[in-house]
């Protein structure tokens, strides 16, 4: 997961990269990333095309991505 992590921040623009706590793929291609919170979560999800691309450059078979708040 740590990998994922660093691909997808990278694909970030630098003041939003940090807003990323997490992220998996789930079965059938869901990309799910947990945003660190409710604000960085509504703004990360008009990223969520070149969180995509990024996965996908990467030999990962995304087919959509979900954003989630992390919870404590």
């Amino acid at each position: 997961m740590g990998d994922l992590l660093q691909i997808l921040q990278k694909a970030l623009p630098p003041d939003q990269a940090g807003a990323i706590a997490a992220a998996n793929i789930r079965e059938g291609g869901e990309l799910v990333v947990l945003a660190s919170s409710p604000a960085w979560a509504a703004r990360l999800r008009f990223e969520t095309e070149p969180l995509i691309d990024a996965a996908r450059a990467h030999g990962n078979d995304v087919t959509s991505c979900t954003v989630r708040v992390l919870r404590d």
